[in-house]
This record gives C-alpha cells, sequence and structure tokens, in this order.
C-alpha cells in the first residue's frame, strides 16, 4: 500500500477551511491503492498524525495531546516522529497531495519543501503557486500570456491617490495574498478607502484594489492534468451569493451555485479555453479553479487557486467516489512527473574547487 500524505490545516486564516478539505480528501483517496496519512499543521506550524484526524467531528475540540508530531527532513522522503529531541523514523511517503488554503502551504511553501525531500507532488510547484497565490503577481502573469484582469493599485505603505482615482468608485479593496473572500471591503468614496485599506492589511502585507463591478456575472471554472498529460476542464459553474460581493459564508454556507452555469455558450467555451491556457502556460500539475468576471460580454480572470476548497471535486464528479478516480489520475501523474524531474542532471563535475587563490572563497 502506497502511502500518502495529505497536508491540511496551517497558520492560515483559511485553517478551518483546509481542514474540511484535507479531511474528505484523505478519506476519498482509493483504500486498494494508497494509505491515505493525514498530516494536521496547527497553528504553529506544528505536524501532527494520529487516526483521530479522519474525523471531521474530532476538529471540534481537537486535542494534539493524542497525536504523535512529525516532521521530514531535505533529502529524505521518510516521516519522523519526534519525541523530545530524538528522532524516529516511521515510514517513507509515496507522494503527497496539498489541501492547505492560504499562506505557508498554497503559497508554495510546502510545494518548495516536498520538493527538497523527494517526494512526489499530486498539488501544483512552487513557482505556479507562488505567482498565482499574490494577486498582483497574477496580474502581471496573466498580462504575459494573454489574458485579461480587471485595473488595479497595489498598495503597501504609501497608497498613491492619484491612480487609485483613475479606477472610479465605488471600488474593491483585497488582501494581495488570501483567498475564501477574507479582508475584502467596499470603499463607495475616497473617505472610505483608507479604512477599506487597512482592514484588507490585517490578513496581508499588501492590499490590491479594483473598481468593483455592478452587474458582472461571477463564474468558476477547474482543470487538472492527467496521467496522460492531458489537460482536463471542467464545466463552468455560477456561485450565487446574497450579498453583490461574494462573501465568506456565500462560498461556505449560506450561498448557493448553478451548475452547469445558464451562460452563453460562446462565453462558456472561452472561460474553458482560458483556463486550460493558463494552466499550460504557467506549468501547473494536480486540481487548480479559476474564477471569472463575466462584464459586457468580456471574460476577466479574478483570482487563481491552487488549492480550490474541497479541491474542487465538485465541478468534475457528481459523487466523492468519482473523485476518488480524478485523485487516482493525479496521484499516478505526480509520480510520473517526479520520475521525469528525477532524471534530469543536478552534477556537474568541475575542477574549480581544486583551483587555489579563488578570491571569492578567502576570508576577509
Amino acid at each position: 500500500m502506497k502511502r500518502t500524505a495529505v497536508f491540511f490545516g496551517g497558520t492560515s486564516v483559511e485553517h478551518d477551511v483546509s481542514v474540511i478539505t484535507g479531511v474528505m480528501t484523505v478519506n476519498t483517496l482509493d483504500k486498494t491503492r494508497y494509505e491515505g496519512v493525514p498530516i494536521y499543521i496547527d497553528f504553529d506550524g506544528k505536524w501532527y498524525i494520529g487516526k483521530d484526524l479522519k474525523d471531521i467531528e474530532n476538529f471540534k475540540n481537537l486535542s494534539v495531546k493524542k497525536l504523535e508530531r512529525v516532521t521530514i527532513f531535505s533529502g529524505d522522503n521518510v516521516l519522523y516522529k519526534i519525541k523530545g529531541n530524538k528522532h524516529k523514523p516511521l515510514f517513507p511517503i509515496f507522494a503527497a497531495i496539498n489541501c492547505l488554503h492560504g499562506e505557508r502551504g498554497e503559497d508554495g511553501s510546502l510545494a518548495g519543501l516536498l520538493k527538497m525531500s523527494k517526494i512526489p507532488l499530486a498539488s501544483p510547484p512552487a513557482l505556479a503557486s507562488s505567482v498565482t497565490m499574490d494577486k498582483a503577481f497574477s496580474k502581471i502573469a496573466m498580462a504575459g500570456i494573454g489574458v485579461k484582469t480587471l485595473p488595479y493599485v497595489k498598495t503597501q505603505g504609501v497608497t498613491d491617490y492619484e491612480k487609485v482615482k483613475k479606477l472610479g468608485y465605488p471600488l474593491i479593496v483585497k488582501p494581495t495574498t488570501l483567498g475564501s473572500s477574507i479582508g475584502i471591503k467596499k470603499a463607495n468614496s475616497p473617505e472610505e478607502l483608507p479604512y477599506a485599506i487597512s482592514f484588507a492589511q490585517r490578513y496581508s502585507e499588501s492590499a490590491i484594489i479594483e473598481p468593483l463591478l455592478t452587474g458582472f456575472t461571477e463564474i468558476n471554472c477547474a482543470a487538472y492534468r492527467n496521467s496522460k498529460g492531458e489537460i482536463i476542464v471542467s464545466e463552468c459553474e455560477r456561485p450565487i451569493g446574497q450579498d453583490e460581493v461574494l462573501t465568506f459564508n456565500d462560498k461556505y454556507a449560506g450561498g448557493s451555485r448553478e451548475f452547469p452555469a445558464n451562460i452563453d455558450k460562446k462565453i462558456s467555451d472561452k472561460i474553458k479555453k482560458t483556463t486550460k491556457r493558463v494552466y499550460e502556460k504557467l506549468n501547473f500539475s494536480g486540481i487548480v479553479r479559476i474564477d471569472y468576471f463575466v462584464y459586457n460580454g468580456e471574460v476577466f480572470v479574478n483570482e487563481i487557486n491552487s488549492v480550490p476548497g474541497s479541491l474542487a471535486y465538485y465541478l468534475f464528479s457528481d459523487t466523492l467516489k468519482g473523485f476518488s478516480e480524478i485523485l487516482n489520475d493525479i496521484l499516478t501523474a505526480a509520480e510520473r512527473n517526479f520520475v521525469k524531474e528525477n532524471g534530469v542532471k543536478t552534477r556537474y563535475d568541475s575542477s574549480l574547487l581544486n583551483l587555489t587563490g579563488i578570491k571569492s572563497a578567502k576570508r576577509l
């Protein structure tokens, strides 16, 4: 049985959403092929394993005293148990799935660590994750591949109010590195803008300011790469909120959805084509969901989620059994990608270190 680690929790305001995604994923793995190992990361960044982590009910009053603290090391795919100052090897990890929403997980941190530890990852790689976690960098990347986004101003410390003025009011202010609609505020006037910025910066070092659209349609579309290397794109979904701005509760509690979205086929086809283009050009792997605005017949990328809620299984399958087959596919793809990556030469034999008088190596 191939032990597959599923990481969730984390030091992020999206911690609770991540727990739901992680527990669902570890229980959906094909038990005839994989042994799911839930690795819970608490608010302090400590890693734990234990049988209690497979039941969502246990998180209502979770005690880490019943769990085992664990870690991994660079160059070694073995999971180690931590006890005091000692580390005991438990077992090697075959592959991993990233269910960490938000910073220190969705931003490429975990992907980089797992790559250093030679653990195949059935989720997006570090570079694509880090670029798309930052909304400002996402816009730069989208411009580079010819995909439309809304105009914006990024603010960190000092705000260029002249540039903001050109966007026009009302405005929407968002934390630059966050999802789940947390930290978002509307500013109807210049007087309301400073508070909206300070509110967003409670959750991120910087904020981005965009025009607040009216009469738009929000559409979601997801994609993954299967074991044959093909990019599979989902049907479009229309999330329906109770307010003009989709809130956290709309996404996870009180909102509804229309699936497939009842939109013009030309728009739907364009969104699917754009989703595939973004996935391919940014060299994604695993499951990604892209959120769009449709406004005046035009399509704009709003946000790219490299770790979408519930891994967007509902956009591909009506049942968790069907999603289990997709997990099989992306884990097989991760294994093949890992073999391919490790076939790249990482050593170059030179005589450089045998030379004498190397200035950069001399002690000042």
